[in-house]
């Protein structure tokens, strides 16, 4: 004890005895209580004290054992973006709400029973902990890791080690790395990756960890800046968004796990991947404009000495778009620079707008198509609400080409053709005809086959005789198509209406037959 608090002791027994210095009952009740009370309650205060730091000192080291028995149990997590709690099993993330984490917190102890007088004071300090420990922090098992990379290859990327990259760039977005760096991406992996975006931020509480992937070149992106990532574009987007909802959680932990493993996706590159996807990634970083031209050229473009070869600047641009789809690179030339380059690589035409001694493989298939769509394809004016729309599909479109090129003659081409070049030329070539979901084209028809007449033949002489025989009062939509499709067979057409082609001209057809909405009265077709 120190000189002051002795002094203050001593002090305070003269001011007692000042005090009663005239009584003679207190000055023996002053002496009873120092001399004979005072070293007993001391000793028993003593003793307790004693018991009470034993106690605290075991209850801190239950404490601090139970906190660590629970917390290594039960792998429960914290984001400070949602203020959410999540829990990790060691196979998936989850979100946890706190109530369930504070009665299974109580519960244990309550079992353990040891801590029951510290019950309150440990659920609040281990709350704390939990939201001290973030979801960023946690390290995913290697099973979590490998159903992340699962659902990503073979569906969405080519390779393990380009969906490995496509999670380290996600990772390094989300904590603030290479910032600085532009992913160059397909307008489709652009639709992709904002799905990705969305339900990150509608239900981690996180925005902005794709804001640096980009579709097309400025004039303000350094090369050296630029790194390309592709992925399968088969890969329907409806399932990417489904697959998202289910996988989210654990694709960002582990891209953020990937993130802090390699430092950040140029380390992940240059020790982890291989060359071809190095190669890929850094495509651009490596790149000129005046490289990027000659690799267009050497693979796309073929020099001759024929005076007659030409290619006209249009077909030129699409051979230039061909080359960057096929190879899944972004545009990283504007369309002006293009020609410029071109021209002062290939004698140019300025009056008709032409490159002289050049030709290409490439453009036999593109030319055929084109005079195809010009021979055989009728453009309409957009339909009012009392004539039918007519479309075609893109698929059919392919068949009618094929069939077109067997019985065409100079042509430099069978016919054999894909929806996704299809798609390409006339986006290119015709760019005001209307094209919805990449699939239908509005307001056409073909000389080579009229859908309408088709199924008009089918209602006219086959329906009827097949309903003769058909005792009931109405024919479902599906069993008329049935019948159609049979129809077809039966006399070797060559081409069949799809289903929602069929189904569309019956509503405009018969609207008053229909009834129920998938149903048309036998009665009135007879």
């Amino acid at each position: 004890m120190s000189t002051e608090s002795q002094s203050k002791c001593q002090q305070m027994i003269q001011d007692l005895f000042l005090k009663y210095e005239n009584n003679e009952y207190m000055l023996q009740r002053i002496q009873v209580h120092i001399v004979n009370c005072l070293p007993n309650t001391l000793e028993m205060e003593l003793i307790n004290h004693e018991k009470r730091v034993c106690r605290n000192i075991f209850l801190t080291n239950e404490q601090q054992i139970f906190i660590q028995v629970f917390l290594q149990k039960n792998l429960y997590y914290y984001l400070s973006y949602n203020n959410c709690f999540y829990e990790y099993n060691g196979i998936n993330y989850s979100i946890v709400k706190e109530d369930d984490i504070i009665h299974k917190l109580l519960s244990s102890i309550s079992k353990d029973r040891v801590l029951l007088e510290w019950k309150y004071k440990t659920k609040i300090h281990i709350i704390k902990l939990i939201k001290e420990r973030s979801l960023f922090n946690s390290i995913p098992e290697a099973d979590t890791i490998q159903s992340v990379l699962n659902v990503l290859y073979p569906s969405v990327f080519v390779s393990k080690n380009h969906a490995k990259y496509f999670l380290n760039v996600i990772g390094d977005n989300l904590l603030k790395k290479n910032q600085h760096l532009i992913f160059m991406v397909s307008p489709y992996m652009k639709k992709i990756v904002n799905e990705l975006e969305f339900i990150v931020s509608d239900g981690l509480g996180i925005n902005n960890i794709t804001q640096n992937f980009m579709t097309k070149y400025h004039e303000s992106h350094s090369y050296d800046k630029c790194r390309v990532i592709n992925m399968n574009e088969n890969f329907a987007k409806s399932l990417w968004v489904d697959v998202l909802k289910r996988n989210v959680i654990n694709l960002i932990c582990v891209a953020v796990h990937y993130s802090k493993r390699y430092e950040n996706s140029d380390n992940f590159l240059e020790n982890k991947a291989t060359e071809e996807l190095k190669k890929y990634v850094h495509y651009i970083k490596n790149s000129t404009p005046q490289t990027l031209i000659n690799d267009f050229c050497n693979k796309y473009i073929i020099k001759t000495d024929n005076s007659s070869a030409e290619m006209e600047w249009k077909n030129l641009h699409f051979l230039w778009k061909q080359f960057l789809s096929d190879n899944q690179y972004p545009n990283m030339i504007y369309s002006n620079t293009l020609k410029q380059l071109m021209k002062e690589k290939y004698s140019y035409c300025e009056e008709r707008d032409v490159f002289l001694n050049i030709t290409s493989k490439f453009l036999p298939i593109q030319s055929d198509f084109i005079k195809f769509w010009n021979t055989v394809i009728t453009l309409h004016e957009t339909q009012t609400s009392d004539t039918f729309d007519n479309e075609m599909e893109i698929d059919e479109l392919c068949g009618l080409f094929r069939a077109w090129a067997k019985n065409g003659d100079n042509l430099m081409t069978n016919g054999n053709i894909t929806e996704e070049n299809v798609l390409k030329i006339l986006k290119h070539f015709f760019p005001s005809i209307e094209i919805i979901e990449d699939k239908y084209i509005l307001n056409i028809t073909s000389i080579i086959w009229n859908k309408i007449t088709d199924i008009n033949l089918y209602f006219s002489h086959y329906i009827k005789d097949k309903l003769k025989d058909y005792n009931v009062a109405l024919i479902s939509f599906d069993d008329m198509y049935k019948y159609y499709y049979k129809y077809c067979n039966e006399n070797s057409l060559k081409f069949v209406v799809s289903k929602r082609y069929f189904v569309k001209y019956i509503y405009f057809t018969y609207p008053d037959y229909i009834v129920y909405e998938k149903f048309i009265k036998v009665e009135l077709l007879l």
